[in-house]
């Protein structure tokens, strides 16, 4: 019995057993956005078992650590990395109903005043009964809600929060959630990933960056411009392309757009299938479903392997956009690109992708240009945004300053 007290103790003071704490009652009532330093709390302790890492893909280079449910974890990871007591962190309590714990930390004299003012003032704008997630602050908080691209960015790892801080931006914590939102966002921050950052040769960098830059237009584009040349303007085919598109598509009922339409419905159904099954068991289902069903159409010729090629290849360079929520907006883009192109041709096509253009060019994310520093163009921060460059100490970001309207 003594050997079981003593046990516990032990347990107990390594914190490997969880203390009963009384939580602070939390009132809805209080004023929101009050500044405190982010070093200067008393975090408490997370079990081994809540931190262990569970990601899904293989990590190369960079740290482990993520964050977890608990806001107060999260903000003594931001301390920890950034030990600066110019690292200010604003409180919020969102919810009329059951109130959750919001915290807005940026670093003072980094973040632009206006940015920092304006999350405030919408942060305080949310009239919810709760927020069950990050997501539910995101919504509430970006400038345009029917615009498909993502305004703020979502992260798990505290290397990149703290990236975020050092170039200006700021990170929003919502209480119950291990998702973290950068704001505010451009382009180019999708599409970057930590390998690009980590990596020591910066020509290899700005390689692969590159290709994934050739890799959205195609995933966007590349189906769309299938059906328009195939359907309207065979002439611009190579005679000897042609020809081969032709062929193997001489017994084939249905039109082009209809195979291109369908092969897209199924690549999105094993997309849904392999996130909806739990186990790799069920993965291996998905994939052996749509590669069944593919392998079918092609030997009973109801479609033609072109088609497969281009959808295949589309699939493929969807999958090297590194956000989720790019990858989203990404296939939607993809039907509509298809529909245009399917009632108006290479006309269709263009209009669809100027639209997509110009819409880029002129959304926003807090006053910032989504597309900075290409439009308007700033030469002087395109070394941490659209590449990567190669000195020791990069010049200051000037990026994620809001513009005048």
């Amino acid at each position: 019995m003594k050997a079981g007290l003593m046990v516990i103790k032990f347990l107990k003071k390594t914190r490997f057993v969880k203390k009963t704490e009384k939580e602070p009652k939390t009132n809805p009532d209080t004023p929101s956005g009050q500044q405190t330093s982010c070093i200067s709390g008393d975090f408490p302790a997370v079990s081994m078992v809540d931190t262990a890492p569970r990601d899904s893909h293989q990590i190369l280079k960079g740290s482990k650590k993520r964050f977890h449910e608990k806001l107060e974890y999260n903000l003594s990871l931001l301390a920890e990395r950034i030990p600066n007591p110019r690292l200010i962190c604003e409180n919020f309590t969102i919810g009329s109903l059951a109130p959750k714990k919001v915290a807005a930390v940026y670093l003072k004299d980094r973040a632009h005043p206006g940015i920092t003012a304006e999350i405030r003032k919408r942060l305080t704008a949310i009239r919810a009964e709760t927020v069950l997630d990050s997501s539910y602050i995101e919504r509430n908080i970006e400038n345009s809600s029917w615009s498909p691209f993502p305004q703020v960015e979502t992260a798990e790892k505290p290397d990149i929060a703290e990236s975020a801080l050092l170039q200006g931006r700021v990170v929003i914590i919502t209480d119950g959630s291990p998702q973290v939102l950068l704001a505010p966002v451009t382009f180019f921050d999708l599409m970057d990933t930590r390998d690009d950052t980590y990596m020591r040769w910066f020509v290899a960098a700005n390689f692969f960056r590159l290709a994934r830059y050739i890799m959205f237009i195609f995933a966007v584009s590349l189906p769309a411009f299938y059906v328009a040349l195939t359907s309207y303007n065979p002439e611009l085919i190579p005679t000897r392309l042609l020809y081969l598109i032709l062929a193997s598509r001489e017994n084939a009922p249905f039109p082009v757009y209809f195979e291109a339409f369908f092969l897209m419905g199924i690549v999105e159904a094993v997309r849904m299938m392999m996130v909806r099954m739990p186990s790799q068991v069920g993965t291996t289902i998905a994939l052996m479903s749509g590669v069944t069903l593919v392998i079918a159409g092609l030997w009973s010729g109801i479609m033609g392997a072109p088609v497969v090629i281009i959808v295949t290849l589309t699939m493929i360079s969807s999958f090297g956009i590194p956000s989720y929520d790019l990858r989203l907006a990404v296939r939607v883009l993809q039907f509509f690109t298809m529909i245009m192109a399917s009632f108006f041709g290479i006309f269709g096509f263009a209009a669809a992708f100027f639209y997509i253009a110009i819409h880029l060019v002129t959304l926003k994310s807090f006053g910032v240009p989504y597309m900075t520093p290409l439009a308007p163009t700033d030469t002087g921060s395109m070394g941490h945004t659209v590449f990567r460059e190669n000195t020791p100490v990069m010049s200051k970001d000037k990026t994620y300053k809001p513009q005048k309207q």
